[in-house]
């Protein structure tokens, strides 16, 4: 026999972060360093088992240990007390400190100390070391076992192809399924884990939306994967925001870090409205797994939207139509959704691509998402796509749309007293106004009762403001024929936010509607008005007066502007 070959070591934000060290329960203790374990095992390589099957032995204790009488035996987990002897030390056979053992079958590369036929099945099994009298290392995998096939609780059945390997190396707590975990590319004679190896995740904050008044909060955790403990401020931590070549922050870990510690970060991003893609990376000296260093997420200030912006609902399609909704990209550049999730409040499901190409939607083009694709008909400028289910839509209901980290980018609470009816869709008026003001939505005119992938025919273009309080357009006419059913009194603000309140009064001077009262809002305010007084009905035609009010109580600004507004039915 070779001696073993590897020798292994003893084992032993944005803007400002706040760190707490966590270690789990499980591994408060120190991992044993006076034996040997069993360290890696491939009992299911891929395709034909032939040659290919081994058990990897490490040495961690503080000595070499001759192997005399020792026994590597497997258990056939059908049967209770089944082992079968695999392989039986000799006389000269020794395990130096620190020292790698492979036993394995005749096509394992690199080849092992010992060749032999291996008989390792898939789970529920075990394997079990002995010095010849005592029991030194059991590890089992899949479940049911009985109990002497495992330590603490049996490992996962592992894939195909997969290792079930130590990891780190020599971590032993007598749990197999603590222990252990599936290693995609196994390692035979070599270790599992590098010395130095930090990951890091994104704790994501669910469907939240992050306040114009509150920093972004990124929680992430920061996993030592490797064999050696990482020293306090070796390590840190850096995000970039938005594509950025340069990190907005970076800030060090100042916890030490012992192998399967963790360590609990929350990034406070700076405070810039709109939707943001986030990388967030880990790094240290000599990491030997750069695969696990960087972690994608996503978050929204202020509001949800900015990206595809929901346009047209088709909640109640004729008979052998399909229920669809659409979305209009806003943004500067083309967006790919697949995986994204639509859905509502409750169950949501990922868009699936075209079986072509991914459904690329260009700036400024539509994409529709269909219970049925086949069943719309749309331009074919515009993709058509559908979701892995669908949740069915209601004359009341919300769609709710979320990029792939789950961060929201649209939500709409409807109801058909909005507009939409059998065979005719719900359609929005302005894609810049908020999709939660009722008059910024109504029934499609369109001959065919639906507009799927082109502009809505209540489509309403945004006006440039001529002067500070501006109404376009002036006079309109709400007669449900889809042109100038709407005004938007529109205000440019010359303060960041204010307070306002906009109200619609007669020539006699009477109050008939409040659009908007002592809403918080930013320098831009677009309000929609449908004509209809407080009660929902339709004023008649006549001469009306638009009063804007808005007040910033610590400038001590006040602002009272009125301008004449006409109503023809």
């Amino acid at each position: 026999m070779r001696p073993g070959l590897l020798s292994l070591a003893v084992m032993s934000l944005c803007l400002s972060a706040v760190l707490s060290h966590l270690v789990s329960p499980s591994s408060s203790a120190s991992p044993p360093t006076s034996h040997v374990v069993i360290n890696e095992i491939l009992y299911d390589p891929e395709g034909s088992d032939t040659g290919l099957e081994f058990v990897e032995l490490v040495n961690c204790g503080r000595e070499g240990v001759p192997l005399g009488g020792w026994t590597l035996e497997t258990g056939n987990g059908a049967n209770p007390d089944d082992w079968t002897v695999e392989w039986i030390g000799g006389d000269f056979d020794y395990i130096e400190v620190g020292g790698i053992l492979l036993i394995g079958e005749s096509a394992v590369v690199p080849e092992p100390d010992f060749v032999t036929a291996l008989d390792l099945q898939n789970g529920p099994d075990g394997l079990r070391l002995t010095d010849g009298e005592n029991v030194v290392d059991v590890v089992g995998w899949g479940e049911p076992l009985f109990h002497e096939y495992y330590e603490g609780s049996p490992a996962e059945d592992v894939p195909s192809g997969s290792s079930l390997a130590r990891s780190p190396d020599c971590y032993d707590h007598d749990d197999n399924a603590f222990d252990f975990r599936p290693e995609p590319s196994p390692t035979p004679g070599a270790g599992n884990s590098p010395e130095v190896d930090l990951s890091v995740e994104v704790v994501h904050a669910g469907a939240v939306v992050f306040g114009e008044s509150e920093p972004p909060a990124l929680r992430s955790v920061v996993r030592n994967e490797g064999s050696m403990t990482v020293a306090q401020g070796t390590a840190s931590l850096a995000v970039f925001l938005d594509g950025g070549s340069l990190p907005v922050s970076t800030v060090p870990i100042d916890v030490e870090l012992s192998p399967r510690d963790t360590v609990h970060v929350t990034l406070q991003c700076p405070l810039v409205s709109g939707y943001h893609e986030a990388l967030v990376t880990v790094s240290a000296p000599n990491d030997g797994s750069p695969g696990n260093d960087a972690a994608a997420t996503s978050f929204t200030v202020g509001a949800p939207g900015g990206l595809l912006r929901l346009s047209e609902i088709m909640f109640s399609p004729q008979e052998g139509g399909t229920e669809w909704v659409e979305f209009r990209n806003e943004s500067d550049g083309p967006i790919d959704p697949t995986g994204w999730l639509l859905g509502d409040d409750e169950d949501t499901y990922p868009i699936v691509p075209p079986p072509d190409s991914a459904p690329i939607v260009p700036a400024g083009a539509y994409i529709v998402v269909a219970r049925d694709t086949a069943a719309v008909q749309a331009g074919s400028a515009c993709r058509v796509v559908r979701t892995a289910g669908w949740e069915a839509l209601s004359a009341d209901d919300t769609v709710a749309l979320l990029d792939a980290f789950g961060t929201p980018i649209e939500r709409v609470r409807y109801d058909d007293a909005w507009g939409g009816e059998r065979g005719i869709s719900l359609e929005r008026v302005r894609i810049d106004v908020s999709a939660d003001e009722p008059c910024n939505w109504g029934s499609s005119v369109d001959p065919v009762g639906s507009t799927p992938c082109a502009d809505n025919s209540i489509f309403l273009p945004a006006s440039p403001a001529q002067g500070r309080l501006h109404v376009a357009p002036n006079p309109f006419t709400p007669d449900g024929d889809g042109q100038s059913d709407r005004t938007v009194i529109s205000y440019d603000l010359p303060l960041a936010r204010a307070t306002i309140r906009v109200s619609i009064y007669d020539v006699r001077g009477r109050k008939r509607v409040t659009l908007v009262d002592h809403r918080a809002s930013a320098s831009r305010v677009e309000v929609l008005w449908d004509g209809s007084d407080e009660t929902g009905q339709v004023l008649p035609s006549g001469l009306y007066v638009v009063r804007f009010e808005a007040i910033d109580a610590r400038k001590g600004v006040f602002i009272d502007e009125k301008r004449a507004l006409g109503l023809v039915r």
